[in-house]
């Protein structure tokens, strides 16, 4: 089970990193479905995590609970800091910008309700001990 949801993850992630080179799907201020913009830094961070996924997944299944548990906290680390500073941590604009102010809005909810939902997921299953 934790392995199909490697796949998911790796799926997935290397999913919205294509979505963002496809051509259309971006408006001319360069927001991904005219949303949010993911830059650069974002699109190899999850270029990355959806490689590594597929490794983990692939040749390394023991290390599936510790991948999802990375995944989790990272992803949900990065959704906080988004909500609590209104930056990111994966991509350092937290670092190399600072801390903003909190920003608790519908949009930066809803930007962040992605993250949200996979650290969540990814962190119930990675320290379940299921198999």
């Amino acid at each position: 089970m934790l392995r199909k949801l490697a796949w998911l993850y790796a799926a997935g992630f290397v999913g919205v990193f294509l979505v963002t080179h496809t051509p259309g799907v971006s408006d001319d201020a360069g927001r991904l479905f005219g949303l949010f913009r993911i830059d650069p830094i974002d699109d190899i961070v999850h270029l990355l995590s959806g490689l590594a996924g597929a490794v983990v997944a692939a040749w390394a299944t023991r290390l599936v609970p510790l991948y999802l548990r990375l995944v989790g906290i990272l992803y949900g680390l990065d959704a906080m800091v988004g909500l609590a500073v209104s930056r990111g941590f994966l991509d350092g604009s937290l670092f190399t910008q600072g801390p903003g102010g909190a920003d608790f809005g519908l949009t930066n909810i809803l930007v962040n309700l992605p993250h949200i939902v996979l650290a969540g997921i990814a962190l119930g299953f990675g320290f379940s001990g299921a198999a």
